[in-house]
C-alpha cells in the first residue's frame, strides 16, 4: 500500500490537472472529500508516532543515530556495534521502529539508534521521513548507512539533510564492503569501508565513533589512595575541572583543592583551579 504522503500527493496532483467543468464537478468533490480524509489519516498517524516514543530518550554518555536507505545493513551494525538483537532480513523496511542498543568503548556507554530507512522524498514526509529526520536531530553524531554496490546514493541521502538544514556531523559508513571485486578505494574524510558481516573495520569504526564525538575520559584517585580506572567519568574535551567537580559535589563545593596528574598537567600532582582545561586520561583528587 502507497505511504499516505505520497496518496495524497496523487491526489492533489489530479485535481489540479483535471479541467473542472460540470461533467468532472461531482468527481473532483469526491477526490476532495478522499484528499480530507487522508490528511485527517496522516495526522493521526503522526500524533499516534509520538506516544509512541517514535523519538526516544537519549541515554549514555552520547547518542549516535544510523540512518540511510532500506536494506543496506544498519539493523546488522547496530546488533554488532552493540550486541542488540536488531531483526535482519534480506528485504527493505524490515526496520519500522527505532532500534535502541549500547555500545560500551573505553569506559563510555555510546548509545546507537536504528532508524527506518529513508527513501526519496523523506523530506517532505515520504516514508514517515519527517519522523525520521526528527529523530536524527537527537544525535551528536549521524552515520549514514550505504551499501558498497550503491555508494552513488551518498550524495542524494545528504541533499535530504541540507534540505531541512540539520547540523548534526555525519560520518559516512560503506557497508557490506565484501561484496568488492576489488580492492577498496582509500577513504575521504569522514567515510569509512565496513562489513558487518565480515566483521571488516568493525573495531576501526568504534575508535572513529569514539574520536568524531569528541569524548575524553577522567579518572579519579582516592587521596593516598591508587586511581580507579574500571569507571572513568566521560566528558567532552577541553571541558574543565569545574565540570567534574560539579557531578561529584552537586550541592555545592565540599573540597580545599585538587590535585592533577596526567597530559594536562604541568608536572605530576599540580594544584589546578577549578577553570582548568582537561585533556583524555587525566587523573584528579578532590581533598
Amino acid at each position: 500500500m502507497k505511504d499516505l504522503s505520497l496518496k495524497i500527493r496523487d491526489i492533489e496532483k489530479e485535481i489540479r490537472e483535471i479541467p473542472y467543468h460540470k461533467g468532472t464537478e461531482h468527481y473532483i468533490g469526491r477526490l476532495k472529500a478522499k484528499l480530507a480524509k487522508l490528511r485527517r489519516q496522516e495526522t493521526q498517524q503522526r500524533k499516534s508516532g509520538s506516544r509512541l516514543g517514535f523519538i526516544p530518550k537519549k541515554a549514555g554518555d552520547a547518542t549516535v543515530v544510523l540512518f540511510g536507505p532500506p536494506s543496506v545493513g544498519k539493523s546488522a551494525l547496530l546488533n554488532k556495534l552493540s550486541g542488540a538483537r536488531s531483526r535482519v532480513e534480506p528485504w527493505p523496511f524490515t526496520t519500522l521502529k527505532v532500534i535502541p542498543g549500547m555500545l560500551k568503548y573505553k569506559g563510555a556507554y555510546i548509545q546507537i539508534l536504528d532508524l527506518p530507512g529513508i527513501i526519496s522524498g523523506a523530506h517532505l514526509g515520504i516514508g514517515r521521513g519527517r519522523e525520521v529526520f526528527s529523530a536524527a536531530r537527537i544525535a551528536d553524531l549521524l552515520l549514514l548507512v550505504v551499501e558498497y554496490k550503491k555508494r552513488k546514493k551518498i550524495g542524494l541521502i545528504l541533499k535530504e539533510f541540507k534540505k531541512l538544514r540539520i547540523t548534526v556531523p555525519i560520518l559516512t559508513v560503506i557497508n557490506k564492503s565484501d561484496l568488492a571485486d576489488k580492492p577498496l578505494q582509500k577513504t575521504k574524510k569522514n567515510q569509512i569501508f565496513v562489513s558487518a558481516k565480515t566483521g571488516f573495520n568493525l573495531e576501526k569504526i568504534k575508535e572513529i565513533i569514539w574520536q568524531n564525538l569528541k569524548l575524553m575520559r577522567i579518572y579519579l584517585k582516592p587521596k593516598g589512595d591508587q586511581p580507579d580506572f574500571s569507571e572513568p567519568l566521560i566528558l567532552k574535551k577541553e571541558e574543565t575541572v569545574a565540570v567534574v567537580a560539579k557531578k561529584l559535589f552537586p550541592t555545592g563545593k565540599a573540597f580545599k583543592q585538587v590535585v592533577l596528574w596526567g597530559p594536562s598537567a604541568c608536572f605530576p600532582g599540580q594544584q589546578v583551579s577549578l577553570n582548568h582545561s582537561l585533556k583524555d586520561e587525566d587523573i584528579l583528587t578532590f581533598i
